[in-house]
């Protein structure tokens, strides 16, 4: 099995949309209409059942009916925040806030703030399931990160049960929807946690794992979008925020509809991942609503293999009389060669720009990068590319536009799959991953007990410690004082000895 799976073509999401829609109507269950509205309509949802299994018809269509009957059963599409308890979100235990590098909108569990059976476990599941609802209409679909954040946590905090159910959406109900679990300032107690967590999760998606510190978070957060506690420069406090105003649109029949983009750089909500069917170009807008460059492909860099030297390219057209500068930024400038990268645009001109795979990648080395192209005006036609540098320097975020194509590969050689399957370790049951993790707790709170009479006997030691220095500086000031005592008496009677043996030789 690929890391990465080939693109469904049309074809395949109309088969799979066939055979769900089907097998609803011979079924007969009751399954919401909105749910079953977005199978009939939303190509890109169709996609994320296919990618999900790596374009396998059968498994996907399974997934389908499972996600169906389960959202009908918890009905998701009635969880609003007025439908949960208020403490839930008085907290802070979970909550959404910034991107990671990829432009993927962040779900934080502040796992400080949770506590194993405070919570009834059914509301805590429908909590949980109100912010992955809130995210899908949010990022329409688009990928997003988990962000444990398990500074100051113990045993107390870390409830395997509601960890367990949330891989468990992630893997059986909410297809090609995780980008990275980030696990961050582990204690090393808990580790072993982890490794029991990490059986619960497909081969192919324990990669999405990534433990990290202060130091290393940066690979994956930039600065400014980490906390101060994590070692960035966002000082946010945490306040719930109302949801933002949904602006994702289904994609019908494989028809993207353009849309207007304008996101401060290394801040944008990333696109919408693309769908093979019919070509479209991206209008590209600045923020005061003017047009003045089309895109082509709208959404998404596609490669058709991720050899040395793989190539394809990005249409520029100016659609405007006027010149447009542009300039071509990626998230991986090692593993790519763009040309040109920085350049004007005439009006009503056309430019094809060539981006050619520079070193020999996985597809999973391209497939998590991204593209940025940025456009301004200019009335200067002439521009060399250090004046393009400059002028987006100077330029206002008004005049500024940005738009993001993701990376994709569109077939996988055979000497890139996925070594995993050769190497993974039998599946566990349940019943051995709930008798390890009795056994872990276990031992753990043996080990904190340990600590614990040891943190009390190291308090005794050196309380009984300063007592007996106490004890001999007393000893020692008095032995001191009888010394000096002894020493002024001896002094004394040597005196008057000397003086009366001086008297006694005057009267002879």
């Amino acid at each position: 099995m690929s890391s990465v799976p080939p693109e469904p073509t049309k074809a395949e999401i109309d088969q799979l949309r066939t055979a769900a829609l089907e097998k609803i109507e011979t079924e007969g269950g009751s399954f919401d209409p909105i749910d079953v509205k977005r199978i009939k309509t939303d190509d890109k949802y169709i996609r994320r059942f296919l990618m999900h299994h790596d374009n396998d018809q059968k498994l996907s269509l399974e997934m389908v009916m499972d996600t169906l009957k389960w959202r009908q059963e918890m009905q998701c599409n009635t969880i609003v925040k007025e439908s949960i308890q208020e403490d839930f979100f008085d907290k802070g235990a979970m909550y959404i806030h910034n991107r990671d590098k990829d432009g993927c909108k962040m779900l934080v569990f502040a796992v400080r703030f949770h506590q194993k059976g405070v919570l009834d476990m059914d509301q805590l599941k429908k909590f949980l399931i109100y912010w992955l609802e809130r995210l899908e209409r949010e990022e329409g679909g688009e990928w997003i990160t988990v962000f444990f954040d398990m500074c100051d946590t113990g045993m107390k905090n870390m409830d395997m049960e509601f960890i367990q159910y949330m891989i468990n959406l992630f893997k059986n109900y909410y297809p090609w929807f995780l980008n990275y679990i980030i696990v961050f300032e582990m204690p090393w107690l808990l580790s072993a946690m982890w490794k029991i967590i990490k059986t619960w999760l497909p081969p192919k998606s324990i990669e999405k794992i990534k433990f990290v510190d202060k130091k290393s978070l940066k690979e994956f957060v930039e600065p400014d979008q980490a906390l101060v506690s994590w070692g960035g420069t966002d000082n946010y406090e945490y306040q719930f925020e109302p949801e933002a105003t949904n602006a994702f649109e289904p994609i019908v029949n494989g028809d993207i509809e353009a849309r207007k983009v304008h996101f401060a750089e290394g801040s944008a909500q990333p696109p919408a991942s693309p769908l093979r069917g019919k070509p479209q170009l991206r209008r590209t807008i600045s923020a005061n609503g003017k047009a003045i460059i089309d895109i082509d492909p709208s959404e998404e860099l596609l490669f058709s293999n991720c050899r040395i030297g793989a190539s394809t390219n990005i249409i520029l057209t100016n659609p405007t009389d006027s010149p447009v500068a542009f300039k071509i930024k990626t998230t991986s400038p090692e593993k790519y060669r763009v040309r040109p990268s920085v350049g004007v645009l005439e009006g009503g001109a056309q430019l094809d720009i060539s981006v050619t795979v520079s070193e020999q990648l996985a597809p999973a080395a391209l497939v998590r990068d991204k593209f940025l192209v940025m456009g301004a005006p200019t009335s200067i036609p002439d521009m060399n590319s250090q004046e393009v540098s400059q002028l987006f320097k100077n330029i206002s975020k008004d005049d500024l536009f940005e738009t993001r194509l993701r990376v994709g590969v569109s077939a996988v050689d055979s000497s890139h799959e996925s070594s995993l399957t050769g190497g993974q370790a039998a599946p566990v049951s349940s019943s051995e991953l709930i008798s390890k993790i009795d056994q872990l707790l276990h031992r753990q709170s043996a080990v904190e007990e340990q600590l614990r009479a040891a943190k009390k006997l190291v308090f005794i030691m050196l309380v009984a410690m300063i007592v007996v220095l106490i004890f001999l500086i007393t000893i020692t000031n008095n032995n001191l004082h009888a010394h000096t005592a002894a020493m002024q008496s001896a002094n004394t009677i040597i005196s008057q000895a000397s003086h009366g043996e001086q008297g006694s030789h005057v009267e002879l």
